[in-house]
């Protein structure tokens, strides 16, 4: 929907109906979200219908003289400076008695339009992925066949679905109302009406790729048909499915910087790496073809964080290098915009100096990253807290391999505390984040000998890490296995060696399936982890430290946040 001098609209042209009896559509207006406050004062309209504005509970019934149940309209909204969140649920069907459901509409300010349609549709992608799991679990519970196993198994599905929601969120939160038609458009509808197996039906195989073949102007919303297929089906546990669909929707828009981006980061947040790197490959010429600077850099940026993932140092420092390079440059015509991504990739490069023990080009980056979130905190502290936290732990670590151990301890405490407070307003964004900065802070009081503290630290992440790995233990598992590792390691120092071992055996047990699937990325974990068990007979404490110091290296460059993008459109 498009805001004339600062007025909220939403227009249609209708035929006149012929004929029949009046038709009444009731509904009320609610601010931000479904079952929000009441607005009052908006005025309500559609063609063939009188206009009406709410009053103080927010409701309003629009009248249809030569209206007749089952006739679609389209329900106007006005109001200065504010806009429609549900705009697509505007097109409306007659309702055929007086017991229907009413219409909701919720509005907002138009500067808060793209949060507060990103909320809408998570909430809505995560009610979908959880009747999906429910369901799923009632049958396999149905069948008896709901081992453990089977339920980890769902749990890992639900999680990675999810994951996808939010991503989706963005996506249809950054596009404008009047981009959004045809199929895509009407299965959209159907989902947010609950019927997302109506929605797929809709999106037939045989459907798209006749859309698809359409002539050349209808070919965006086809493929956009195809990206949106991929999000509902990723919903529903079907990576598979939304995998063919990301590739029906490349197949017919090869030319399509966005679509490419699109499947790209689809396969990343999976960890396909090849398929990511084959999306980003394409996408990068593509958006350079484009002259689209912003795009551009966050495809460097994305591209930089997975070749660093995959130890492909050079050329990471090469990506983010130039996505900065581009972000300086948009952030002095637009600080706004563009400073909080200036930031992020001044982290990601941080955290590849440190990786690469470039330890002052690795402080500078932190830095001024921090003092860049700080600026943002404090005009915006509920969107750039999380970032300030993240950029404190960061440098704490830093400071810690530096034996700066003050400094490191005032930063790795404020993180904590940070974290803490986030976590009570939600959990399952920012325990794993308290979890890491107490491992870290665990490790810093070992190197002090406050052994004590240590312990007290370890175990505390250690509750947080089983509590989460019970959820989800594909991501939290190996996390459970290194604070193990730590606390073994102190144990040792403290001469509770049946304590020690016991520790250890924990952690072989996780690292041994894992370093079995994946010999890359746990191998190291499981060796250092059986040199500690051996040393315990020989007492080596020189080789304990030693694997200590380099799981911690491992640990804490897997955790030092890195964060991939979407593209603003």
């Amino acid at each position: 929907m498009k805001a004339v001098f600062g007025w909220l609209a939403a227009i249609l042209i209708v035929a006149a109906a012929p004929a029949w009896s009046a038709a009444q559509l009731t509904g009320m207006v609610s601010l931000n979200r479904e079952r929000g406050e009441p607005v009052a004062n908006v005025e309500i309209y559609a063609d063939g219908a009188n206009s009406v504005i709410t009053g103080n509970d927010g409701r309003f019934a629009l009248s249809f003289p030569e209206g007749r149940p089952g006739q679609d309209v389209r329900v106007g909204v006005r109001r200065p400076g504010w806009e429609v969140v549900n705009d697509i649920l505007l097109d409306h069907r007659l309702p055929d008695s007086a017991n229907s459901r009413p219409l909701e509409i919720i509005i907002c300010r138009s500067d808060d339009r793209e949060q507060r349609v990103a909320e809408f549709y998570r909430l809505k992608g995560n009610q979908a992925v959880e009747q999906s799991y429910r369901a799923k679990l009632a049958e396999l519970e149905g069948r008896q066949a709901a081992t453990a196993q089977e339920r980890d198994r769902l749990r890992r599905e639900r999680d990675q679905a999810l994951a996808q929601v939010q991503e989706w969120a963005r996506q249809l939160a950054a596009r404008k109302p009047e981009e959004v038609g045809g199929t895509y458009r009407d299965a959209l509808r159907l989902f947010l009406d609950g019927q997302t197996d109506a929605a797929l039906a809709l999106l037939s195989e045989e459907r798209l790729e006749q859309e698809a073949r359409k002539a050349q102007e209808q070919l965006d919303q086809s493929v956009q048909g195809w990206l949106l297929k991929g999000q509902l089906l990723s919903t529903k546990f079907d990576f598979d499915g939304a995998s063919r669909a990301y590739d029906q929707a490349v197949k017919f828009a090869p030319g399509s910087y966005e679509t490419w981006f699109f499947y790209a980061h689809f396969h990343q947040g999976l960890n396909h790496f090849a398929q990511a790197r084959r999306g980003y490959a394409k996408a990068l010429p593509l958006v350079r073809q484009a002259w689209c600077d912003g795009h551009i850099a966050t495809i460097l940026n994305n591209l930089g964080i997975l070749n660093s993932d995959e130890s492909r140092h050079a050329d990471a420092r090469k990506q983010f290098v130039e996505a900065l390079n581009i972000r300086r440059l948009l952030a002095k015509q637009n600080p706004d915009a563009y400073l909080p991504d200036v930031a992020n990739t001044l982290n990601n490069l941080g955290i590849l100096s440190r990786a690469e023990n470039r330890r002052a080009e690795a402080r500078k980056h932190y830095e001024e990253a921090l003092d860049i979130r700080h600026a943002l905190a404090k005009q915006n502290p509920d969107a750039y807290l999380p970032d300030v936290a993240g950029m404190l732990n960061n440098l704490g670590v830093l400071n810690r391999d530096e034996n700066r151990n003050a400094e490191a301890r005032r930063q790795l405490e404020e993180a904590l505390e940070l974290y803490r407070t986030l976590a009570k307003q939600n959990p399952d964004a920012y325990l794993p984040d308290a979890a890491n900065t107490l491992n870290n802070l665990g490790i810093l009081s070992r190197a002090e000998n406050r052994r004590a503290e240590a312990r007290k630290h370890y175990e505390e992440a250690l509750d947080i890490r089983h509590a989460l790995a019970k959820q989800n233990p594909d991501a939290y598992l190996p996390d459970v296995a290194i604070t193990l590792n730590y606390l073994g390691v102190l144990s040792h120092t403290e001469n509770r060696n049946t304590d020690a071992r016991k520790l250890y055996e924990e952690a072989l047990d996780i690292f041994r399936p894992l370093a079995a699937r994946e010999p890359a990325a746990y191998g190291s974990n499981l060796r250092r982890v059986e040199d500690n068990i051996r040393s315990l007979s020989g007492n080596n404490v020189a080789g304990i430290i030693g694997s200590l110091i380099a799981l911690a290296l491992l640990l804490l460059i897997g955790k030092l946040l890195k964060r991939r993008e979407h593209p603003t459109r």
